[in-house]
Parts: structure tokens; C-alpha cells; sequence
């Protein structure tokens, strides 16, 4: 295949890398920045990196504007009618029209790539004008998106989520998902014969090293959630620690504080921090970092969700301990009361939280623990072994 030249189609600004999605794809596009030229097709809503004067270095950038009024009246109907269609869903069709299409296909022709990686499952509407080229095509599925009875789906929709995922899988030459477990899911979903690779999710190191700005009161009981409160299973988690987590907390240490970081906030935090002044919801934030270094414990009371959550490696790239449900930790190769707590319910969280709150020394233990995990398995350093050796086999295809 010849020197590596990877084009990265992604549906959500990657730079700044905030939030869970934007962290996994500038993961990737900085990996395979080492492997070769890279350039980015962003389609999403809203103006580009470049006009926004936040080009990020090495990368040669090509935006489309999904808002452009310029959308042909038969889309719209093909998109309200998707319903009708065992591919049609919703997101997926709003993101696709056919002149984003003819800017992918001008890119594709003057940047010539050799492997074009779509960023999660939703830019599957784009998968033929890439498969009508040479180069190799990867999905990287960030979660398993066809493993959601919980999500409270309809079943339609789930069968159409379904029906996607298990053409994109078996059309595409790789899928990169999270973990192992992600791996088994794919396979247990759609069949053993697919060609999937696990690339772990990881954090650069360096980033974390420094507090950021701003600089936030420390004290012994901050505890942190963060996350897109837009995304059901993190709305779900911040609704337990305000009203199941929390209260007990704040009952037993009057000076603890709660601290919800993200965009999409919902109007029941809003309304708990009116009422709690010690409850903060903070919106979008440019740098996670002060809040990490200010926590005392982060708290990941996750009950659904998919892939491995990048917020768990952010602790642990800055020495924050973390408690978290089974499911929070799922996919990490973590040891309980070791790397990380884990707890089930709402009462056992507590516990565990107070726990860290009263034994300083075990709290820095396990922060120090998690830190050598993340520095030799989710680290970009320790990722990128991973990533090379599966753009290696697409050189042999």
C-alpha cells in the first residue's frame, strides 16, 4: 500500500479534545499523524476549525456545514421517511446529503489516502462513495451501538442500529473498538468472521501534568463527575449523586462539594444547584484539568453505556482515585481496591467514597496505582503499538 496516508471523517469538532468522542478521535488522528500525512472531513453543525482560528498543527483540514441550507427537498423526504428503510435512522441520515458527499469525494481525490477511518457508526451513509476507491476503509466504533436493550430503544430503531453496524462490519477492512469486550460484543452480535481490532482508548500523559487555568479551591471532599449530560447513561449518573449520592455525603461532611462537568447540562441540575449552592454545574469547560487536580475523588455512578470511559483515564492520568459502578470500569484492565473502588449501588459507593475520604494514604496508594496502569496500557505511548501493528495489516490486505 505504500506510505501511509489516512484520511479521518469525523462528525464532532476534534479539536479542542473535549468530551469523550472528541478525546478518542484526536487519539486517532495523532497516532496516525506518526504513521503518515493525515487530513481531517469534519461534517457537522457549524463553521470550521479554521475560521474559528483553532487549526490544530500537521493536519490538512476539509469542513462541511450539515446547517447549509442548500439541502435538496428530496432528502428531507428521504430522511423524514427513514422509518421505512431496514438502514434508515434518523442521525445517521441528517448527517449525510449528497454535496457533503461531492467534498468527500474531491478530498479523496487530491489528498489520494490510503485508509479512510470513519469515526463512529453514524457517517455509514458516506461508507460507498469511499468503498467506490481503492483505499482501505475502517470504522473505528467507539461503542457497540447495536448492544443498547437498556437504552430504552424502540425496536425499530435498535433493528435499524443493527442492520447498520452489521453492514458497516462487514464491509469495512477493520473495526477498532475500545476493549475486548467490545470485541466479544461485535462478534457475539454479528458473527466471529469480521476483522476487528482492539485500540484501546488512552489520554496523552504530558497534558496532564500541568493543573491548566483555572486554579480552583482545594479541600479533602470535592467530589467530581464529568461527562455529556445530553448522552442518556451520564444525565442518569449525575441524577444519582444529586439525589441518591450526595445528600448522604453532604449530611456527613458539610464542607463537601459536587461538582458536574460538561456540556448539555439538564434542567434538573440546574434546578439542584439553585436550590444546593454547594452543587456545581459548570456547561462546556475548555480544560478539564483544574477540576481533576481539585477533585478529592471522581465518581462514576454509570448503569448503561458503551466502549471505556475516557473520563476514568483522565483521573487516572492525574492522579485523581476513582469509584466507580461495574459498568463505569467495564473494558478497563483494572483491579478493584487496587487501580480504582468499585461499587454497585448507590449505598456501596458511599461507602467506598468515605473510605477514600478518611485513609489518605490509601487514597494516594490507589491514584498512584491507577497512574502505572494508564501510563503502560492507555497512554498514547502505550497505544500506539495497537494502532500501528493494525495499519500494518491493512498494508498487507
Amino acid at each position: 500500500m505504500g506510505p501511509c496516508r489516512s484520511l479521518v471523517i469525523v462528525q464532532v469538532p476534534p479539536y479542542p479534545p473535549t468530551g469523550g468522542v472528541a478525546l478518542r478521535n484526536w487519539q486517532t488522528l495523532n497516532l496516525l499523524k506518526r504513521q503518515g500525512e493525515v487530513a481531517i472531513f469534519s461534517i457537522y453543525k457549524g463553521p470550521d476549525l479554521a475560521s474559528q482560528e483553532l487549526v490544530p498543527q500537521g493536519f490538512e483540514l476539509a469542513h462541511y456545514d450539515i446547517a447549509s441550507p442548500d439541502r435538496p427537498w428530496t432528502e428531507k423526504v428521504k430522511n423524514r421517511l427513514g422509518f421505512l428503510r431496514p438502514d434508515g435512522y434518523t442521525y445517521a441520515d441528517w448527517l449525510y446529503t449528497a454535496n457533503a458527499a461531492k467534498a468527500l469525494r474531491q478530498l479523496i481525490k487530491t489528498f489520494q489516502p490510503t485508509v479512510v477511518v470513519f469515526e463512529e457508526l453514524w457517517l455509514y451513509p458516506y461508507l460507498q462513495v469511499v468503498k467506490n476507491h481503492t483505499c482501505a476503509v475502517v470504522l473505528d466504533n467507539h461503542n457497540i451501538e447495536g448492544n443498547k436493550e437498556d437504552y430504552r430503544l424502540q425496536r425499530q430503531t435498535l433493528r435499524q442500529i443493527r442492520h447498520i453496524e452489521k453492514n458497516f462490519v462487514q464491509r469495512a477492512d477493520q473495526t477498532w473498538v475500545c476493549s475486548a469486550v467490545d470485541a466479544a460484543q461485535i462478534h457475539q452480535l454479528y458473527g466471529p468472521n469480521h476483522r476487528v481490532k482492539v485500540i484501546p482508548n488512552g489520554v496523552q500523559a504530558n497534558f496532564y501534568q500541568t493543573a491548566g487555568q483555572p486554579n480552583l479551591p482545594q479541600g479533602p471532599h470535592q467530589l467530581l463527575f464529568l461527562g455529556k449530560f445530553s448522552y442518556q447513561p451520564n444525565e442518569e449518573a449525575a441524577l444519582i449523586l444529586i439525589n441518591e449520592i450526595y445528600p448522604t455525603l453532604k449530611q456527613r461532611y458539610p464542607d463537601s462539594q459536587l461538582w458536574l462537568v460538561g456540556r448539555d447540562p439538564t434542567v434538573a441540575m440546574g434546578t439542584a444547584a439553585m436550590v444546593h449552592r454547594d452543587i456545581h454545574i459548570t456547561g462546556l469547560v475548555p480544560d478539564v484539568r483544574p477540576y481533576l487536580k481539585s477533585a478529592s475523588v471522581m465518581a462514576v455512578p454509570l448503569r448503561q453505556g458503551g466502549g471505556t470511559r475516557l473520563k476514568i483515564l483522565e483521573a487516572f492520568a492525574s492522579y485523581c482515585p476513582v469509584v466507580s459502578t461495574p459498568k463505569g470500569a467495564e473494558g478497563l484492565k483494572t483491579e478493584d481496591n487496587h487501580h480504582l473502588c468499585v461499587a454497585e449501588t448507590a449505598e456501596q459507593i458511599i461507602e467506598k467514597i468515605e473510605v477514600l475520604w478518611q485513609n489518605q494514604t490509601l487514597a494516594k496508594q490507589i491514584a498512584e496505582n491507577a497512574y502505572d496502569l494508564f501510563i503502560k496500557t492507555y497512554s498514547w505511548a502505550a497505544v500506539e503499538q495497537s494502532m500501528s501493528s493494525a495499519v500494518a495489516e491493512l498494508d498487507k490486505r
